[in-house]
């Protein structure tokens, strides 16, 4: 199954412009074995970038991370940054959110007292009413493989007024209503290209 890595953080002032093209080493990523990747500034918040790791398997990340290249492609990537690195994996069923236009990322932490069970009924019921959406290119869900009560979402929208309006009343609205009751919620939106090095 494919290894999602949502890697965000906010670029240091002298990378504010930087998009799907990476000087030096990092280049380098797009000739590596099982994987894809997407770059993109968050539109809510430009100085925040997005780096997509779509991996073919959990092996072929951890091969990469044990390369011995791997210590310069960070240091190369380090003046971009303007904030530690947010990283999470989840194990995505299908990724064809990230080539949608403009690609929403849902961050779900259980509150206390409420269970994954609960949260994963109700993320079926809006997978079943996201289908059919004007302008929805698709969605998946999937657990963070390391924060077992955090549950991650790519959701691919022809544009953000697409999303809020889909969002904004009627079935949705009433189902992400309840999924807010047992979550706190964390969205922004992306407009992804694939790297290109």
């Amino acid at each position: 199954m494919p290894l999602i890595q949502i890697t965000y953080l906010t670029v240091s002032e002298n990378f504010k412009s930087l998009s799907s093209s990476f000087p030096g080493p990092l280049s380098q990523m797009r000739n590596v074995p099982g994987l894809k990747s997407y770059v993109g500034h968050e539109t809510e918040d430009p100085s925040v970038l997005f780096w997509v790791n779509d991996w073919a398997s959990k092996e072929a990340s951890d091969a990469f991370n044990k390369h011995p290249e791997y210590p310069a492609l960070v240091a190369a990537a380090r003046p971009a940054f303007g904030s530690e690195l947010e990283i999470n994996f989840a194990n995505f069923a299908d990724t064809k959110a990230l080539d949608a236009p403009i690609t929403e990322f849902v961050t779900f932490t259980l509150k206390e007292g409420k269970t994954m069970a609960e949260l994963e009924l109700l993320i079926q019921e809006l997978h079943q009413k996201l289908a059919g959406t004007p302008k929805f290119y698709g969605d998946s869900w999937a657990v963070n493989i390391d924060k077992p009560n955090v549950y991650h979402g790519i959701v691919g929208w022809e544009t953000i007024e697409a999303h809020w309006a889909a969002a904004g009343e009627g079935p949705l609205k009433e189902v992400i209503d309840r999924v807010k009751e047992l979550v706190d919620l964390w969205l922004v939106h992306a407009a992804l290209q694939p790297f290109s090095g």
